[in-house]
């Protein structure tokens, strides 16, 4: 059963007082995203404006995404081919295929359009960057992931949860 998060948004009433405007459970999303917030470039938000559409995946330029997401374990009964067709659906499905540059040393490598502030918190996870070996992450580790080519890896048997804050690159 995948995990339940509860989001509370604060305000202010008539008077200036702290209050709080919402509430409510975050469901999951079919990319195993559970999205909390997202702030625009430019936009002044005001107590009414709680967020509620779609999500971009990445950050729009000068926005903020903040969202927790479920990374599943590796199937290895999957070929090679199989992998590389799942990451090309994964990103194409995402809306930003490009960000796949050199996928030579795992399917899921990319570059993000944005400088991200990640958490593991919980699972076994590997960083997998273009040089070194993998570094193995344990719950609490944070990266800060500055737009360069790298792929997360479950090296578990279990899903792992992260926490992300995604910034996008004016």
């Amino acid at each position: 059963m995948p995990p339940s998060f509860r989001r509370l948004v604060t305000g202010r009433d008539a008077y200036g007082k702290s209050k709080l405007l919402e509430d409510a459970q975050i469901e999951e999303g079919r990319l195993g995203n559970f999205n909390f917030w997202r702030t625009e470039s430019g936009k002044v938000e005001k107590d009414g404006d709680l967020v509620r559409e779609d999500f971009p995946f990445f950050a729009d330029p000068g926005g903020t995404v903040f969202r927790i997401f479920r990374l599943p374990p590796a199937q290895p009964a999957m070929t090679e081919q199989e992998s590389r067709e799942l990451s090309a659906a994964f990103f194409s499905e995402i809306g930003v295929p490009t960000c796949r540059v050199d996928t030579s040393r795992h399917p899921m490598m990319h570059v993000t359009p944005t400088i991200d502030y990640i958490v593991l918190l919980s699972g076994e996870v590997s960083l997998l960057l273009d040089v070194g070996e993998s570094i193995a992450l344990q719950p609490f580790d944070a990266v800060v992931q500055r737009s360069t080519n790298h792929a997360w890896i479950n090296t578990g048997s279990d899903a792992a949860i992260l926490m992300a804050v995604m910034i996008g690159r004016a």
